[in-house]
């Protein structure tokens, strides 16, 4: 597989790829695809199959913008232009527990309420660095050196906040109090 050198415009677009599955979920759940109040919601259901796709697709998505992110940073750094081998492990250890998770709800509950807790600070400063840090580099193209803060917020999106977003998702759907 052949991986992107890291010019600025590769540098930029996997900046963008980072944040777009995010700004797309919580756009499309959080205002297009709303449940009315009291309707459809049930206790014990969870969420619908489409959602846990949705989610899942972003999780690949975003694994597919670390592994390029680290590999670029990789070639910048040491000529060589694959990911790590700690970020192809990392990720391994990411799809497990995602799989397992799929298998045994209970298992994502608890990182999935540290995630809603920790988006409430990193979510809203993590929107406003990305834009931020997007329109600065559309003034000064960025340089490579710049790709190790890019593959931290690629993995932050990856392991904070789209977990996170998804619990804000399935409490949004989830009736909790049933009498």
């Amino acid at each position: 597989m052949t991986w992107p050198h890291p010019t600025a415009r590769v540098i930029l677009a996997l900046h963008v790829a980072a944040g777009l599955p995010l700004v797309a979920l919580a756009v499309w759940f959080g205002a297009i695809d709303r449940l009315p109040l009291e309707e459809g919601r049930c206790a014990s259901c969870g969420v619908e199959g489409y959602v846990i796709a949705a989610y899942g697709l972003a999780a690949l998505w975003l694994g597919a913008v670390v592994a390029a992110t680290a590999a670029a940073r990789r070639q910048a750094e040491h000529g060589i232009a694959a990911p790590g081998p700690r970020t192809l492990v990392a990720l391994a250890a990411a799809a497990l527990f995602a799989l397992a998770a799929l298998r045994w709800h209970g298992l994502f509950s608890l990182p999935a309420f540290a995630a809603m807790i920790a988006t409430l600070g990193l979510g809203p400063a993590g929107a406003v660095w990305w834009v931020l840090r997007a329109v600065g580099w559309l003034r000064r193209p960025p340089v490579p050196a710049q790709l190790a803060g890019s593959l931290t917020a690629a993995w932050i999106a990856l392991a904070v906040l789209l977990p996170g977003l998804f619990g804000w998702t399935w409490v949004d759907r989830v009736q909790w109090l049933v009498f």
